[in-house]
Order: C-alpha cells, then structure tokens, then sequence
C-alpha cells in the first residue's frame, strides 16, 4: 500500500463523494466498504431530494412535540422508542437545547449555506461528467393543510436563508396549476411553495456514477471489507487493519454514516450522533395514470412523494429507536396511507403487495450539522452526521473536507461544521 494513499472508511454518498473530490484534487484514495456494494445503507433508497430549501433541523418546538406525543404510536411520523431513552439520554439533552429559537435560526442558516453549495458543485459534477441518474430540475413543493403552517414556514425560511431563496408561494389553484395530480385534494390544501431550484434524482444511481468515475480514474473501492481497527501512534493515524490485512495511510476519512460512532469509540473519541430510523416504500409507476410531475414535501406528516424515473417512491417517519432494522408493516402502511391521502387516484391504480419496502438510519447530529474535518488525532477526519440532508449536502461536504485537507481556501465558512467542536 502507497503511504501516500488516503483511505475513506465507508460507502455511501459521503464516502464516495469524498473519495471523488479528493481523486479529482490530485489525491490518492482508497475507499472501503463493509457490504458487497456500495451505497446500500442510508444511500440507497432515500426520497431522493436535493433541498437546500427544507435546510431546517429536526429539531422545532413543533417536532419536539411531535416526537414525544408520538411515544408508543406507530402512525406518528416521529417515534421516540423508550427502551433506547437511556443510550441517547445526554444526546437527548443537547438535541433539546438546540431547538430554542436562535440556536434553531442559528443552525438552520449554517445548514442552508452548505446546502445550497452543494447542490452547485452535485450541478457541477453532473454536467462535467454526463451523468444520469433519474434526474430532474423541475423544483419540489411543499403542501400545508393549515394556513398557520404556511406563514410559518415562510417566515423561517425567509429568516434563515435571508430571503435569497428563490420561491413562489401558492393558493389552492396555484398549487394545482403546478401538480394538477392533486386537483383531487385541493379543498383540503391551504397552499403550498414551489422551490424550482431544487433538484431531485436517485442517489444510489449517483452513488454507482460516482464508483465509476472513481475507478476509471485511478482511484480503488474494495467491498466486502470489514474495519477492525483504526492504527494510532503518539496521537496521529499509522493505518487500519481490515479483516483481510494491515493498511498504511497517511489521512483516513470516516465517512461510514451512523455507524462512525461505534468506530470512533475505539479511540475513545465521542462522535455526538444517533441514528434515526426512516423509511421508504417504491411503486411502480410506467402506465399509470395521474402520476405527479414534481416532488412533493407534505409538511404536516414529514412525507415526501418523489417521481423517479418509472417509480413513485414515499418517504418519511423518524423513529429514535437506534440501529433496529426490523421492517414493520405499520411503518409501511402509513406511507401507503399517505399516498393516498395526496393522491388517490394514483394509489387506486397500485399494487400495494408490489411496492418494495425500506429502512434506513439518518445519522444525526443534536445540532442539525455534520462533522467535517481533523478530529483530534492527527490524520483522522470525518464526515458524518448530515442526517436527513445526506443526499442535499454530500457534494458540498466532501467539496469542503478535500479543501481543508489540502489546505485549499474553502468556498464557505468551514467553522459551523468543523469536528473538532466535538472530536
């Protein structure tokens, strides 16, 4: 092995979008994975959004709530399982104080500047390269069915991304003129907004564009590759050892989503994210009739209903319920229902038994930011707590830690995401 080489411990959008900026800066890497493809953890069937528009944290006073009143329910869109309560009590706490309303301003505003510079350099990366991967330019919208829910929404997104924004706030026929798909349920919309710069697209189709321009151009993935131990000596990183061999490096990047935690521990450094469990259900869609244009966010539920190609695909539910991977049917029957509920004559067309069901675990901060950048021994970085902005920020993340690597002028402010506030 090259000492030269970086290694990137994990994947996934944050890994391989790591791997590929590095590569692309002039850098040796090699990027391992556990599983026996790339992307198939939290990167494999997400809503498949790119939103800097929807930059907010999970952490409202309207979240709080519904995270608690959803304790023991399974048709809550936010679940807090009680049996995990103690593993993220201190976790909890922060959490907690981070919804306040100018550290929730605070960190929504950090959180939309790394959003909407990564979706300039996913841009850059698609046109530069041709890529494809169900992709669309066509904007997302978001629905409300309370009026109070609407103003609301405009005004912290008017104060958290200082009005630059571009959006159109709808009525009832606005909304339909864009999505004529919902005309159905209409009489029950207070409005909507229309983000037409957001983008939407397959990020595990991404994930597999990114593999190959990382291969073609010099750069190695190996699967199947289990991490046993990150190598320290007098406080800076010597190699790894894998489940196959012994690694030199001279850098190594975690970027291995919620699972960065339990790797950090060995080195008794303590990564301040928890996995949260979300879901997706995907439906064929080629032939169907009144399928939507554009991708839905229901504000009300946190579900999201995106056109991929031939599939419709429904996401949402957060369950604080750590690393359960368990697929319950109740989960996926509330995602059928909120279909239904936005579009009824699609779903009556469905075969439910045919939809192919999902879960994934959104690694999250207590801040609604990720790490990024040198922990406290020297080489180690990480990359790692996007959380439910995996897709909109991996870009922009990877973008930034090559350039802080590499001692580059970074293109935003590096110090709201920084490691070392935790690391």
């Amino acid at each position: 092995m090259d000492k030269d080489t970086t290694v990137i411990i994990g994947g996934g959008l944050q890994g391989l979008a790591t791997a590929y900026c590095l590569l692309h800066k002039g850098e040796k890497v090699l990027l391992l994975e556990r599983n026996d493809d790339v992307a198939r953890e939290a990167s494999f069937a997400n809503a498949g959004m790119i939103t800097p528009s929807h930059s907010t944290p999970w952490n409202s006073f309207s979240d709080i709530v519904q995270i608690f009143s959803g304790i023991g329910r399974k048709d809550s869109p936010m679940l807090l399982n009680l049996r995990y309560l103690p593993s993220m009590f201190f976790w909890g706490l922060r959490f907690l104080r981070n919804s306040s309303k100018s550290r929730f301003l605070r960190n929504s505003q950090h959180s939309y500047q790394l959003a909407k510079y990564s979706k300039q350099i996913t841009k850059e990366t698609r046109l530069k390269n041709g890529l494809s991967y169900d992709d669309a330019q066509n904007g997302t919208m978001k629905i409300f069915r309370d009026k109070s829910k609407l103003d609301q929404s405009i005004e912290i997104t008017k104060k958290y991304s200082d009005s630059s924004i571009d959006m159109k706030i709808l009525d009832q026929k606005g909304v339909v003129e864009v999505e004529p798909a919902l005309a159905d349920i209409s009489d029950h919309l207070a409005g909507g907004i229309l983000y037409p710069e957001d983008e939407i697209g397959d990020a595990y189709k991404f994930c597999k564009e990114l593999e190959n321009l990382i291969r073609t151009q010099g750069g190695r993935i190996h699967v199947n590759t289990e991490i046993k131990k990150i190598l320290v000596y007098k406080n800076s990183i010597n190699g790894l050892l894998t489940d196959r061999v012994e690694i030199r490096a001279k850098a190594i990047v975690l970027a291995a989503g919620s699972w960065s935690r339990e790797i950090l521990k060995q080195l008794k450094l303590n990564l301040p994210v928890r996995p949260v469990k979300g879901y997706s259900l995907t439906h064929q869609s080629g032939g169907l009739k009144n399928c939507p244009e554009i991708a839905i966010l229901d504000e009300s539920t946190h579900t999201a209903i995106t056109p991929l190609g031939k599939r419709i695909r429904v996401t949402g539910v957060a369950e604080f319920t750590g690393l359960d991977d368990d697929i319950h049917i109740d989960r996926v029957d509330y995602l059928n229902n909120m279909l239904l509920s936005v579009y009824p004559k699609l779903y009556s067309q469905l075969t439910l038994a045919e939809g192919k069901a999902w879960c994934g675990f959104r690694p999250m901060s207590y801040d609604g930011l990720p790490y990024i950048g040198e922990t406290k021994i020297k080489g180690l970085y990480v990359n790692v707590g996007q959380g439910h902005l995996g897709w909109t920020k991996a870009m922009g993340s990877a973008s930034l830690l090559s350039d802080i690597m590499l001692g580059n002028k970074t293109a935003i402010n590096p110090k709201p995401y920084l490691a070392n506030r935790s690391l």
